[in-house]
């Protein structure tokens, strides 16, 4: 498969579900000298094997529901609810949809827990119009919620989705339980607006291919790109029903909300004193998207916040090590 109709399928599709030697090929050239390292197959089959019993992220079925402002979700419900624990909502990043997680990572979680994967108003196969600003996006993912009458549960939310993230909890601090900030960063915080001519072209791009993720995502290191390269082969394990890909105007509706949320505004930060919930905190060390210092900030103003930088690695840190988050987040959720 050519460099071209893989961008053209990408574009087509969040899923970004091609196969494994076409991605490899086509990302030689986007990452000289990168050598391709191995897989740790164990780990791979072992969360696998697990996921298989109640559902993975490759295999679980896509449910819709109407929520109370009319809205139609698409999400994806799976894992292993317990006893101790309460569903985990999944908030995600900027043009992602239920497609662009990391199935190792999700099966890894939803090895432990129950695990709700959405996608926000006007996003993927959600229907409506994609609000320009955090606090909507905040009230449309709890309307979907409320939806399920989840009396209780935990949020996890990644680079916009943890913006998203932090709104919820303020907003519903009796039913949020534990929050889990990814490659995020607080309102008002320090360099969220993407100035770099480069990174610009990236993010804009009406056509993101894989030399785009890995340079928005993962580390410029043979390391890093390698497991980049491995996170685009596991996202092509789903390989039915895909979720729709996120629109133009979806795209342009989210850069909106972010540039609000990221001028730079010190007395915004106050806010998070009233985020009283348990909260993990993690980045890697060479965000380029979310520079780490925010969430060195969180961590700061967070009255009851953990602080996990992983080294190495990108905005895509979770995706570059996504057994060890994964772990780190049932760990800290169980506690």
């Amino acid at each position: 498969m050519s460099s071209t109709r893989l961008r053209t399928r990408i574009a087509r599709s969040a899923a970004l579900a091609f196969a494994t030697i076409s991605v490899v090929g086509a990302l030689t050239t986007a990452a000289p000298g990168m050598a391709t390292a191995r897989t740790d197959t164990a780990v791979s089959i072992r969360y696998a094997t697990q996921a298989r019993s109640a559902g993975s992220a490759a295999t679980a079925p896509n449910l819709d529901i109407i929520a109370a402002n009319g809205v139609s979700y698409r999400y994806r419900r799976f894992g292993n609810p317990t006893a101790t624990s309460v569903p985990l909502v999944f908030l995600q990043h900027y043009r992602g949809t239920l497609d662009n997680w990391d199935p190792l990572l999700i099966d890894t979680i939803a090895a432990k827990r129950e695990v709700i994967l959405v996608d926000n108003v006007g996003v993927g196969g959600s229907t409506g119009t994609t609000p320009g600003t955090l606090q909507q996006m905040s009230l449309d993912a709890i309307a979907f919620i409320d939806a399920l009458k989840l009396p209780r549960y935990d949020v996890l939310g990644f680079s916009l989705g943890g913006q998203v993230a932090q709104e919820v909890a303020l907003r519903r601090p009796w039913q949020v339980r534990r929050v889990v900030l990814a490659g995020t960063g607080p309102q008002g915080g320090v360099d969220q607006r993407a100035s770099d001519p480069k990174i610009l072209a990236s993010v804009l791009s009406d056509n993101p291919g894989p030399a785009d993720l890995l340079f928005l995502f993962f580390k410029n290191t043979p390391t890093s790109q390698t497991k980049g390269v491995e996170f685009l082969q596991r996202l092509g394990q789903r390989t039915t029903d895909p979720d729709a890909p996120a629109s133009l105007a979806s795209r342009d509706a989210q850069l909106t909300a972010m540039s609000e949320w990221g001028i730079p505004d010190k007395s915004k930060l106050v806010r998070l004193n009233a985020l009283f919930q348990p909260v993990l905190v993690a980045d890697g060390d060479s965000d380029i998207l979310m520079p780490p210092a925010n969430s060195h900030l969180l961590a700061k103003h967070l009255p009851n916040a953990h602080l996990s930088i992983y080294p190495n690695a990108g905005h895509g840190f979770l995706f570059q090590y996504p057994v060890k988050f994964g772990t780190e987040v049932n760990n800290f959720l169980d506690r």
